[in-house]
């Protein structure tokens, strides 16, 4: 069995609908960097306007039906049948939970899973035949077909032509400076000693209410939890639906991080490096920002002529 990890970014990770992005540097959620990537609202843009496109190709391959697929909230991204040999993982990222949970109602009501309910619902998930799949994200595996009724499959199917369509080329092969100065100033932050008082202090508070984990990454991680569940399993588990002792650990998780000053603490440490790092990479970070307004502009057009 072949498995793919597909990585779903988005900005927004509250069960609720996004807002604007935060400008204050208090806010946990502000992140300098963010000034250079797309707005939760262009991103949107460039959504409808990939599926836009890809519905029209689709058409062109020999599904016509596809042309009344609503684009509007965007779709997520496909994923392959589960019976056709393909286990694919979907990873939520987002800005909201940068440093994990931190909103206890939420973690009360969905356990670690508050950016993936978020995300599924800012974008509904369809189940797709194995050949829709194919035409739309392209051949995968050596035996898979490459042509679907008499027609050829583009190259990474009908969103990967689409989104070269708004990009003027593969952004799959292009380095997000974003994403990749996103990862170092976290990396950066976690060996500053601060960081380490910061996850004692919290881990300290975990002890208190009753659970003993080192950090918030093992807390989330959760191993033990997930050999206790298969411990006492009686059949499949179910690991997209929190269980009470992941929502328990996960709102004093949340908690603590207020109580114990951590998500003060990780988010001073991260503004910090970004500026830092925003200072040192500002031309190829304008250039990223250029690259989206230009993809957003082209985006806006093919949904302007789909009108």
């Amino acid at each position: 069995m072949l498995s793919l990890v597909l990585t779903a970014c988005g900005h927004g990770s509250a069960p609720s609908a996004a807002g604007p992005r935060p400008i204050s540097s208090d806010d946990p959620r502000f992140q300098p960097l963010d000034a250079y990537d797309l707005t939760d609202e262009e991103a949107d843009t460039i959504g409808r306007a990939r599926w836009t496109l890809a519905k029209d190709c689709m058409a062109g391959l020999g599904f016509g039906t596809l042309r009344e697929l609503d684009v509007d909230p965007v779709p997520d991204w496909p994923r392959r049948p589960a019976q056709s040999g393909v286990f694919a993982a979907v990873m939520v990222s987002s800005t909201d939970a940068r440093y994990g949970v931190t909103d206890p109602a939420e973690a009360a009501r969905y356990g670690y899973r508050a950016p993936a309910v978020a995300y599924e619902r800012r974008h509904p998930q369809r189940t797709w035949t194995l050949e829709e799949y194919l035409a739309l994200a392209g051949p995968e595996l050596p035996d898979d077909p490459k042509s679907v009724h008499g027609h050829r499959i583009p190259e990474r199917g009908c969103l990967g032509q689409a989104q070269r369509r708004i990009y003027g080329e593969d952004p799959w092969g292009r380095k997000d400076p974003v994403w990749t100065l996103g990862s170092e100033s976290l990396q950066q932050a976690r060996r500053d000693p601060a960081w380490k008082r910061a996850e004692q202090a919290w881990s300290a508070c975990m002890r208190a209410a009753g659970f003993d984990y080192a950090t918030p990454a093992e807390a989330q991680e959760g191993r033990d939890r997930l050999q206790d569940a298969m411990a006492h399993a009686s059949g499949p588990l179910d690991l997209g639906r929190p269980t009470p002792l992941d929502k328990r650990v996960a709102t004093a998780d949340a908690r603590c991080k207020h109580s114990s000053g951590y998500l003060r603490t990780a988010h001073a440490l991260d503004v910090r490096i970004q500026n830092t790092l925003v200072a040192r990479h500002r031309d190829e970070l304008r250039d990223q920002r250029r690259y989206n307004e230009q993809a957003v502009r082209t985006a806006r057009a093919v949904l302007d002529q789909h009108d």
